[in-house]
């Protein structure tokens, strides 16, 4: 479990570390200042590869064995890695970033289910807890990471780091774990897959582009239209394969489907914490972004410990009060925002923020090992890596209303103020206005995240950990049928 949690920690750190470097990969690639918006795409390849391949390469994992696919999502994350050093221009680099996504988007939900697979169901919620740690890990460190070596190594020398820092955890994970029984039909909804890429591919593009002029608009609606029409596709597709890319069957129980749901939840509530907590030190408390960096920092450090502390509280006492306890954590500490004050303490902003990071990782374990306790064994990879799409859905969806909805309604009380005071209006009451959204958003998401803990009764109940006399853990004596 260690070997596969540091070979999620080494992948993860390309998800997060290219924020940091995109500086010194734009004049090597030809992109200047005043042409900033295509370097997005080397951001957005990544991102579109990572949430394509979750699904897809999840149900290949289970139909032509966890460790197999394992392996090859690695050698292919590697592969990409090397690409990217060596890609003369922005458009091969592109590609070659979804190549490398598509395997490191891989190496999440098949090391969850070989962990469901290898483990009782007593003692898997620590392992997915440990691995889910390290994920969340890698997200906070690939930033800092980045900015120690980009100078010695340069920007390239960071991606051809990826093969040794892989190599070892590859290793040791095919020697322990040494073989996974294939437990599904080789058939793969290879049409269903191609479809849902499709769609979000079109989706990604048209999100990216700029629209300033008529035509353009135009152009961005058909890219919309076609991301709508490939995902009604998909829908149609899945409801008549005879293998669909997702187990509808499994999705109906409701320790399945009310895992999903949390997930979603849980995403929409991490992302508005990401998003709400730097806006705030810059524009309500006068910090720069450094500051506001920092200030996140001080939630994301406390993630991983949530992620182990899920898992072991959720080995004892169940999966239920560990989920629930997760959203009221995270329902306190939006509570707490509501009433912060115009300028919080650091023993209130740190308090805050360490049940805001606890509350986020606590949920990893109970709610994954509630998912993979109910599907079949032939489905845990493609059930994990469903459960991760849920939650980067649940990003984007609370990422668009933050910025509909939030902005909205700062827009309408600086109409009504600029209507009643006109340009006599202070920049106090402006403030004022800012202050009364964050308000409206930390409140409504107290509410949401309150019913993320009433929601989390209807996972499974776990199963309690009882220690045997050997320190070893038999591997095939508890798998389930």
């Amino acid at each position: 479990m260690s070997a596969l949690a540091l070979g999620v920690f080494f992948a993860g750190l390309d998800q997060t570390f290219v924020v940091t470097i995109l500086p010194d990969m734009m004049p090597d690639l030809g992109i200047t200042v005043d042409n900033f918006g295509r370097a997005a795409w080397i951001v957005n390849g990544y991102l579109l590869g990572y949430t394509v391949a979750m699904p897809l390469m999840g149900r290949v994992a289970d139909a032509f064995g966890h460790l197999r696919i394992y392996v090859a999502s690695t050698l292919l994350f590697l592969a990409g890695s090397a690409m990217v050093a060596l890609a003369p221009n922005l458009e091969l680099l592109t590609a070659a970033r979804a190549v490398q996504a598509v395997g490191g988007g891989a190496i999440v939900p098949i090391s969850i289910a070989i962990a469901g697979s290898r483990l009782s169901p007593g003692r898997r919620a620590l392992a997915i807890g440990l691995i889910a740690a390290l994920d969340d890990a890698s997200s906070l460190l690939g930033p800092l990471y980045a900015a120690a070596l980009v100078e010695p190594l340069g920007w390239r020398g960071l991606f051809w780091l990826n093969i040794p820092l892989q190599i070892p955890w590859l290793l040791a994970v095919v020697l322990l774990v040494r073989r996974t029984p294939i437990l599904a039909a080789r058939r793969v909804d290879w049409l269903g897959g191609l479809l849902l890429a499709a769609g979000l591919a079109c989706l990604t593009i048209g999100l990216t582009r700029e629209s300033n002029e008529t035509g353009s608009v135009w152009i961005t609606a058909l890219w919309f239209a076609l991301a709508l029409a490939s995902t009604a596709a998909f829908v149609a597709r899945q409801r008549r394969a005879p293998d669909p890319l997702v187990p509808v069957r499994s999705l109906r129980q409701r320790a399945v489907s009310s895992g999903m749901a949390l997930y979603f939840i849980d995403g929409a509530a991490t992302i508005t914490l990401m998003i709400c907590i730097p806006l705030m030190t810059n524009v309500l408390w006068g910090g720069d972004p450094l500051q506001g960096g920092l200030n996140l920092m001080k939630m994301m450090v406390w993630m991983p410990v949530g992620g182990i502390l899920g898992g072991w509280i959720a080995q004892r006492l169940g999966y239920r009060p560990t989920a629930a306890l997760s959203f009221l954590f995270l329902a306190l500490a939006y509570l707490s925002m509501y009433r912060w004050p115009d300028s919080p303490g650091p023993g209130t902003l740190w308090g805050t923020l360490l049940i805001a990071g606890l509350g986020i990782g606590l949920n990893d374990a109970p709610i994954l090992s509630s998912v993979l306790d109910n599907v079949r064994a032939a489905e845990r990879a493609t059930a994990a890596a469903l459960t991760q799409m849920v939650q980067t859905t649940g990003m984007i969806v609370g990422t668009a209303l933050l910025a509909t909805q939030g902005i909205g309604r700062f827009d309408q009380r600086a109409a009504e103020l600029f209507r009643q005071r006109g340009l006599s209006a202070s920049p106090e009451e402006y403030q004022a206005i800012l202050r009364a959204t964050f308000d409206e958003i930390f409140l409504v998401a107290a509410l949401v995240t309150l019913l993320g803990a009433g929601l989390a009764l209807l996972l499974a109940r776990g199963r309690p950990y009882r220690a045997s006399w050997s320190p070893i853990a038999t591997t095939t004596a508890h798998e389930e049928p």
